[in-house]
This record gives C-alpha cells, sequence and structure tokens, in this order.
C-alpha cells in the first residue's frame, strides 16, 4: 500500500495518520517513532475487550495491518462528518464551538456514553477524541487514540466494577482540565452537571 502526503491526516506523539489509499472511509496509522508499545497496548485491550467493544458508539472500529510504504499500517475507521469531511478533534471543536449549548449537548451525550461503556483511556488529550457530525447539527463523540493501560495485569479489562472506577475517576480529572483549558465555552454551571 502506498501512502502519500496527499493522504495525510495528522499525526499524534508516536503515529502519523493517512487516509486509506483504497477505501476512504478508513485511515492507516503509522508508528513513526519505532515504539509499537501505544500500539500494542491498544491491540490488547480490543483483543481482550472484545465482547464489551463490540457496539462501542465510541470506540473507531479495528481492521488489521497492511505493509505500506513507511513500514506496517494499522487500519481503522476514519472518524468523518456527515459530509465526508474528516471530523475535528475535540480541542478544535471546542475552540470554534457557536455556543455554550452546543457544547454541553455535545459533553453530556459523551459522558452517558463514556461511563456506561467504561472506556479505559490513558490520557486526557483532546487530540484523542474527535467530535463527528453525524447529521447536521447533531454529534458525537468518537474515541480515536490512547485507549488501554500499560499495566501488566490490568484489572479493568476483567472486572466491570473496576473499569466503571477508572473511567469515573478519569471523566473528573478530565473535566477538571477542560474547565481550565476551555473555560469560555464550559462554565461553572456545566462543569457541575459533568462531574460524576
Amino acid at each position: 500500500m502506498i501512502l502519500t502526503e496527499e493522504l495525510f491526516i495528522g499525526m499524534g506523539g508516536r503515529q502519523k495518520t493517512y487516509i486509506h489509499p483504497l477505501d476512504p472511509s478508513k485511515c492507516v496509522k503509522i508508528a513513526y517513532s519505532g515504539n509499537i508499545r501505544d500500539v500494542e497496548k491498544e491491540l490488547r485491550y480490543r483483543k481482550i475487550c472484545a465482547e464489551r467493544l463490540k457496539d462501542s458508539r465510541l470506540i473507531t472500529k479495528y481492521f488489521g495491518t497492511a505493509q505500506t510504504n513507511f513500514g506496517t499500517g494499522y487500519i481503522y475507521e476514519r472518524v468523518r462528518d456527515y459530509d465526508g469531511s474528516t471530523s475535528k478533534d475535540l480541542g478544535v471543536f471546542l475552540s470554534t464551538a457557536e455556543s455554550v449549548k452546543q457544547v454541553e449537548t455535545v459533553l453530556l451525550s459523551f459522558k452517558e456514553d463514556f461511563l456506561n461503556e467504561c472506556i479505559v483511556t490513558v490520557d486526557r488529550n483532546t487530540a484523542n477524541f474527535m467530535v463527528q457530525e453525524i447529521s447536521q447539527g447533531v454529534y458525537q463523540v468518537r474515541i480515536v487514540d490512547n485507549i488501554g493501560t500499560p499495566v501488566l495485569i490490568p484489572l479493568v479489562y476483567y472486572f466491570k466494577f473496576a473499569a466503571r472506577w477508572k473511567a469515573r475517576r478519569m471523566w473528573n480529572i478530565w473535566v477538571k482540565d477542560l474547565e481550565k483549558n476551555f473555560s469560555k465555552v464550559i462554565p461553572t454551571d456545566l462543569v457541575e452537571k459533568l462531574i460524576s
């Protein structure tokens, strides 16, 4: 598979992401730092928690690997808006939101999904979350990176109560981060609704 700069979407701390050259509904991630521990951690989480994640509204689908001109590519569902364009990451969405009400609707829906699904995430970087406009003015948040945990024996994979506790704890810390970094669109009264 040949990946070109025209297909480039963006990059995180360890991976570059490209539009799949044969299927624009998918993307290809390449570990450019040579360190694939994050990829291995995520794939382990997906494997162990496959039953729990199969109907996830939040986690993008994974389709396997392919050899590319940049090395091994990991193929995922590409998060796109209803018009086909790549969705905005959460930080961009919050920085350009039309109103506090729009932000409230998106984040309260995300809270419900996140706590119901008990997703295990490693960090709270807004670039790991995409806000997908599924129809005009209707949004849902998707998680595109940094799922799983590097812990050797991850109890949160095997015990729902542990995953629930971890998700709630992570959510509340994350809400405080958002309040601090996006105070114009996340006022105190919204923070009170978001804290779990």
